[in-house]
């Protein structure tokens, strides 16, 4: 028997450069048939394992810790240890291996070299070590990672049977549920539901915001009826299907969107429910990406890589180009290919939360930390990845921050899934104002929002859903504009005039024209989104087989291929369903009280031109901020920024003006120099017209500012001219500020010349520039990157070869 060891791997960060993925098929190729894994973290073990399986190569785990190395031979070991590791005890009964070999830590001697790490072995050099490392020869070792497992939180006081005996059901509701409950016992997944369930509840319970839904859950009406989602699926003719399916062998994906701002809150309040060391979240790492990889590759060697390499390293079309590089290429690659992967620091999974029925620090290795804040401990996180966890079974709840929700709660919208039909609404949005508005809130999603033009929910469902470069580059977009779709696809799919875009129509048409049943329409949508050949194959000939007998083998044959090139750019239209929801709630408050929208989102994502355009538009002055609205004013014709607004400051001097209550000029200069507050924030203050109320020669207001805030040096002066007659010579003359100075000002300290937009005489064309991109004739101002009129402001950079008659320039 070859063994190999002791090996480090490439999770003790900074330690290692031998990544789980290289060290056994290198090891395989060497005759390597048992590896001995000795650090003292259980973060590699579960993968080590699961490696040694596939391979076929003896796992042995050494246990490392300040007291020596320890022998873990089955799973009862592998708990006892993480135990240990997590300080719920000191005494290790197991046994201890006296072993002083230096440690594998590269997978080959060229990385080694090129390190200099002569302490160390790379794989190859374990060969000379077979005498010292035949203890562990006759070593057997019981790991069975699939029985290693704990058990999953428990729901007990809901049933779901209850759910279908509730009185204002509609028969078609309760055909529904009882078809969706049938498939939920079948499979098992009624906990993971209920669990779910749970989290939402708490949610609830303490004022946190949850989302409509997303995902294909939005597709279940039991979980609608349980308040998971708040979309009733069958108004919108979703597939339950698509979530949930007894041939599919997957276990169920309920994502939540949660309040950005209360996510902490939420696991918080769980763990007072559930136990604090039940619930815990997912560890993952930064890796190396194929830059950084480059990088610290060109600093090892010295020299750069001439042929031109694609990300991923790895990638098969790099592996085939490696062999016409020239040596010292093929160096660099060698060097950049293991180095790519490694594990550079620890992160934790965004979403991705634990619960479970038992204490977790009995069975997972946990880092516990605390938070500066006076001991106050943040959640736990499981040092396995999600990765891990899958070998062992164990499921996440992913429970995600989303920042629409929180903006949502400061706008004091208010829910609703009925009347999602305002004119007003769909009139503006089709004109492409699409700041602010959730997933249209970009370019492409402007673009595409002023191209179809949405005149109702469904088309702002469809327009979610196509929002994405894919449909763009595919032509499903002027297929449904043009309305070129076959005539028998269109009385199937009137929604979106005959044009498959949502992966539930792939479903829908299967069963009506291919004969399938829901289930098999679910594998199909599956197999050709994921372009399984095989799977394709049998599934094409039993569609055309049986629509041919209703529309003709040839547009069968036609339809067939439609699908299979359409299936990877169509959506999920339970997703689209469910954030259609907020982002017609935010335009429709947009619309209808733009000045308030446009106050609070500046107030998180700063200004910015189309900000500055869109409100005017809609009959909104953006202004300068007040010292008077240290964060903001809104009315219904102007909004006044919050100083926050300006650079280089930030909430906090915002909060100390705002406890100022500043009624004068004289009150400002007392209270900056009472409160000791750095000049440069003054000047910058001064310069965004925050004073403007008070006085609005801000050049003067500058030069008083030098003179009152010169404290004990000013003393000084005083006392000077007292006593020896000397005199400061102070100038008298007042300067007057231009509105070059205005514009000069604000760009320093906003980014904007608003005061240009605010000049008597000018023209309001400049708004058709901004909206549609075409030729205007305008009187307005250039200065620097700006051109400027009464109605909005535009980048020159970008607009200026259709401008005409640009006739003040300062």
């Amino acid at each position: 028997m070859k063994i190999l060891g002791p090996v480090v791997t490439s999770k003790s960060i900074g330690k290692s450069y031998l990544q789980l993925r290289d060290l056994f098929p290198i090891a395989k190729r060497y005759g390597f048939n048992c590896i001995v894994l000795s650090e003292p973290h259980p973060r590699s073990w579960v993968s080590f394992i699961a490696h040694a399986q596939k391979y076929r190569i003896k796992p042995i785990i050494l246990y490392e810790t300040v007291d020596g190395k320890y022998l873990l031979q089955t799973n009862n070991d592998i708990r006892s240890a993480i135990m240990h590791y997590n300080g719920l005890g000191n005494n290790l009964r197991l046994k201890k291996i006296e072993m002083d070999l230096p440690y594998v830590k590269y997978p080959t001697g060229v990385l080694k070299d090129i390190f200099k790490d002569e302490e160390s072995l790379c794989i190859k050099d374990g060969l000379k070590y077979q005498n010292e490392l035949s203890i562990f020869s006759n070593i057997a070792t019981y790991y069975n990672i699939r029985n290693y497992r704990f058990d999953e939180y428990k729901v007990t006081d809901y049933n779901l049977t209850d759910i279908v005996s509730q009185k204002d059901l509609t028969f078609e509701e309760k055909r529904r549920l009882s078809y969706e409950l049938e498939i939920i016992k079948k499979l098992g997944v009624k906990n993971y539901i209920l669990t779910v369930k749970k989290v939402v509840d708490t949610a609830k319970k303490n004022g946190i915001s949850v989302g409509p839904g997303r995902g294909s859950a939005v597709g279940s009406f039991l979980v609608y009826k349980l308040g998971i989602t708040k979309v009733n699926p069958i108004e919108y003719d979703l597939l339950f299907e698509r979530f949930l399916n007894e041939y599919r062998h997957e276990l169920p994906d309920i994502d939540l969107d949660i309040d950005a701002e209360k996510r902490v809150d939420l696991i918080k309040a769980l763990q007072k429910e559930v136990g604090e060391y039940k619930i815990s979240q997912i560890r993952t790492y930064s890796t190396m990406k194929i830059k950084s990889a480059l990088k610290k590759t060109e600093e090892l060697l010295g020299y750069n890589l001439e042929a031109k390499i694609n990300a991923p390293i790895r990638s098969k079309e790099n592996i085939d180009k490696f062999k016409s590089l020239s040596k010292k290429d093929k160096t660099f690659f060698y060097v950049a290919y293991y180095l790519e992967g490694i594990e550079v620091a620890e992160s934790v999974h965004a979403a991705g939360l634990i619960i479970s029925q038992n204490d977790l620090r009995t069975f997972s290795p946990i880092e516990e930390k605390e938070t500066p804040r006076r001991g106050f401990k943040e959640v736990p996180i499981i040092e396995w990845e999600m990765s891990d966890l899958k070998y062992l079974g164990v499921e996440k709840f992913d429970i995600l921050a989303l920042d629409t929700l929180t903006f949502l709660k400061k706008l004091q919208i208010e829910e609703k899934y009925r009347e999602l039909s305002d004119s007003k609404t769909f009139h503006y949005l089709s004109k492409g104002l699409t700041k602010g508005i959730f997933q249209l809130d970009s370019k492409l999603g402007q673009k595409l929002t002023q191209r179809i033009k949405p005149k109702d929910f469904e088309e702002l469902i469809l327009l979610l859903a196509i929002n994405r470069p894919g449909p763009l580059e595919s032509g499903m977009i002027d297929q449904y504009v043009n309305e070129d779709s076959p005539e028998y696809l269109k009385k199937i799919f009137p929604e979106t005039k005959g044009v498959l875009i949502y992966q539930e129509q792939i479903m829908k048409i299967a069963q009506i024209l291919g004969g399938f049943s829901p289930q098999e329409s679910d594998l199909l949508r599956k197999a050709v989104s994921k372009k399984e050949k095989d799977k394709i194959t049998t599934f094409k000939t039993k569609f055309i087989t049986n629509a041919s007998k209703k529309i003709g083998e040839k547009e069968a044959t036609l339809l067939f291929s439609q699908i299979e090139n359409f299936a990877q750019y169509a959506f999920n239209k339970s997703h689209a369903v469910a954030y259609a929801h907020i982002t017609y709630w935010l335009s429709e408050k947009k619309f209808k009280d733009p000045s308030h929208f446009f106050l609070e989102y500046v107030k998180i994502k700063g200004i910015d031109i189309d900000i500055i355009n869109e409100a005017s538009l809609l009959g909104v002055k953006i202004k300068l901020p007040d010292i008077r609205y240290p964060f903001g004013l809104a009315s219904k014709t102007d909004l006044i920024m919050p100083l926050y607004i300006i650079k280089g400051i930030g909430k906090n001097i915002s909060q100390i003006f705002e406890e100022a209550k500043l009624s004068s000029l004289e009150d400002f200069f007392n209270f900056i120099i009472n409160k000791n507050i750095n000049r440069n924030i003054v000047e910058l203050i001064i310069k965004s017209g925050a004073l403007d109320y008070f006085n609005n020669n801000r050049k003067n207001l500058l030069r008083e500012t030098t003179q009152r805030m010169k404290g004990k040096v000013q003393q000084l002066e005083d006392i000077k001219s007292t006593l020896f007659g000397e005199r400061e010579q102070k100038s008298t003359k007042k300067v007057e500020t231009t509105l070059q100075d205005y514009a000069q000002y604000e760009i320093e300290s906003i980014g904007f010349p608003l005061s240009l937009m605010s000049q008597k005489g000018l023209s309001n064309t400049l708004i058709d520039k901004y909206l549609n991109r075409q030729k205007v004739y305008l009187d307005g101002y250039v200065y620097r990157d700006f051109i400027v009129d009464n109605s909005a402001m535009i980048y020159s950079r970008v607009y200026n070869k259709n401008l005409k008659r640009l006739i003040k320039h300062i």
